[in-house]
């Protein structure tokens, strides 16, 4: 995983009162809830909810959401294997994150940023 480094794309923009704040896309490592190791690709966006404060220099925003996919390159089962198991996926600049895919496209909930 060295070789690679964690993409940063569009860091900030705005869609229907979402703020996309970060745009991940890499390579990294995914643990099962067994111990096993699986080299993974990975697309995420970080997004968080804009709040109309009246005043549009001082706009609030809401709690972090997360979306995007996970899968396996070399295994094509890999989402369908372990559909809803929880998992926890350690990005190329180290951050972490636990999460379940919740359809076979890969699409993930994001249960816990570990940082």
């Amino acid at each position: 995983m060295s070789s690679h480094t964690t993409t940063y794309l569009d860091k900030t923009s705005v869609s229907s009162g979402r703020r996309v704040t970060d745009r991940l896309k890499g390579t990294g490592l995914v643990t099962t809830g067994r111990g096993k190791e699986i080299s993974v690709k990975y697309h995420l966006s970080l997004a968080q909810d804009e709040i109309d404060s009246g005043a549009v220099e001082q706009s609030q925003f809401g709690p972090k959401m997360f979306s995007g996919q996970i899968w396996c390159p070399h295994d094509g089962s890999f989402v369908a294997v372990h559909l809803g198991q929880p998992m926890t996926l350690r990005m190329e600049d180290g951050r972490q994150l636990r999460f379940t895919h919740r359809n076979r496209d890969g699409g993930i909930t994001v249960e816990k940023w570990i940082g």
